[in-house]
């Protein structure tokens, strides 16, 4: 019995998203038509939406965030690790901003429409020639409406620490002297639920499709989200990064124990 209704939860909220993505979907398309005298207000519009879309995702999920500290308010440029796509949902119920992801994202079945419509940054990460394009973008998406988001490992993590930060998209902040603020998210799962870092956290060789649809059968999820007190200035892309992984892995809560993840202590 417990099996079946996990399935037929999950079932639900696979159909509770899909029409929750459809309607907003179809919302953001006629007040963009209606706001088309207007680049700024159709990008307020956009932003309006995403948000409204992520905070149902989050309640049709059973996602419960807790946050400690204050977000920031536009504009800004932030870092975070990464645990999951849900991470994207979560932060959005919290930040107005555009992500930076890798244009292979893109491609992605559902992923890549919504990242798309969210008005996400791609980037390729294999051509170093990308970043003065990606940096012009990011000067561009920094503004009164929203900042910059990044995931600053550059993948997905099974929560157990902060991987180092990779410098390369760090050279707009770097190079411009701008403030950097930082935060750490982090995943439980009630007792008897699958364990976070398997069953939210998306890491490894895990599967997009058996990875949701397992997250979906999960009653509910406690995220946390901690944002840093202050900010981080420095004029080299390396020390910026690497100064940010210090604050973020020090406020971090780890998802899962090295030996947890590791049992034979191979790491």
């Amino acid at each position: 019995m417990p099996d079946f209704m996990s399935t037929a939860r999950a079932i639900f909220r696979v159909a509770a998203i899909s029409i929750s993505t459809l309607l907003h979907y179809l919302v953001l398309l006629g007040g963009t038509a209606v706001l088309a005298f207007s680049r700024e207000r159709r990008a307020c519009w956009r932003m309006v939406m995403v948000r409204s879309w992520a905070k149902s995702a989050a309640r049709i999920l059973g996602v419960r965030v807790t946050v400690q500290g204050t977000p920031p308010r536009p504009p800004f440029f932030i870092v975070s690790n990464h645990l999951s796509y849900l991470d994207i949902v979560v932060y959005f119920t919290q930040l107005k901003g555009a992500f930076i992801a890798k244009k292979e994202v893109r491609s992605w079945p559902v992923l890549g429409f919504l990242a798309h419509t969210a008005d996400t940054l791609f980037i390729d990460r294999r051509n170093h020639r990308d970043l003065g394009r990606i940096n012009r973008l990011i000067a561009g998406h920094i503004n009164a409406r929203q900042g910059v988001i990044l995931f600053a490992e550059g993948t997905s993590t099974a929560g157990a620490t902060v991987n180092p930060f990779k410098p390369s998209l760090l050279e707009y902040p770097a190079g411009n002297n701008l403030p950097v603020s930082y935060a750490s998210i982090s995943y439980r799962t009630p007792a008897g639920a699958p364990p976070a870092h398997l069953a939210v956290c998306w890491w490894g060789d895990m599967t997009f499709g058996g990875h949701a649809f397992n997250l979906f059968r999960i009653p509910r999820v406690e995220a946390s989200i901690v944002f840093g007190d202050q900010t981080v200035q420095e004029r080299d892309r390396k020390r910026l990064a690497n100064e940010l992984w210090k604050k973020v892995h020090q406020q971090f809560i780890p998802v899962v124990s090295m030996e947890e993840l590791w049992p034979t202590n191979e790491f």
